[in-house]
């Protein structure tokens, strides 16, 4: 067998005693394999804290006629204060539908059931709406390691409703990284 000269790879095929060997041999044309030994990798880390608190924690929109609109906003005491206990985050918030008697449906508008909410951390100069109950709303999308800032809410109830009876929800104040 004739290896060529133009192959960088020879293989050889030899049959020994019964026993099939396979070599492989590298044919480098006049060259040699350089490698460092060792090498190495430049790597950051930061560490992230996620921690949100909301004082007071608790709402009394009181009895409101159907079809209106009534804000937290606006000297009523009822403006929530929430704080980013750690890391620059993302403040998200979600409503569930209100429950007690028969339950008014979270919408975008309001109509027989259905309520409309908003949500501001303008003091009430700029609201945004939820969408869907269970659903985030990113109410800012920056907020400072260890700052605390306004979170003020508006509940427009349904154009009707089945029953009159005291309505509950919950609403969630989530942090997120940015």
């Amino acid at each position: 067998m004739r290896a060529s000269t133009l192959l960088k790879n020879v293989h050889l095929v030899f049959l020994v005693g019964g026993i099939l060997t396979i070599v492989a041999l590298a044919v480098l044309w006049g060259q040699q394999a350089r490698a460092a030994s060792t090498a190495t990798v430049a790597a950051t880390v930061s560490a992230t804290n996620l921690a949100v608190s909301v004082s007071d924690g608790s709402i009394a929109f009181g009895s409101v006629a159907l079809n209106t609109a009534t804000t937290t906003a606006g000297g009523t005491g009822q403006t929530q204060t929430v704080s980013n206990d750690g890391s620059n985050a993302v403040i998200n918030v979600k409503s569930g539908n209100a429950t007690g008697g028969t339950t008014w449906t979270l919408g975008t508008s309001p109509g027989s059931d259905i309520f409309k909410l908003e949500v501001s951390t303008t003091t009430g100069a700029t609201y945004m709406t939820f969408q869907a109950t269970d659903t985030y709303l990113t109410a800012s999308s920056s907020s400072a390691s260890l700052t605390s800032g306004p979170l003020d809410f508006r509940f427009t109830t349904p154009t009707a409703s089945t029953d009159f009876v005291q309505k509950s929800l919950t609403i969630t104040v989530q942090v997120t990284t940015p």
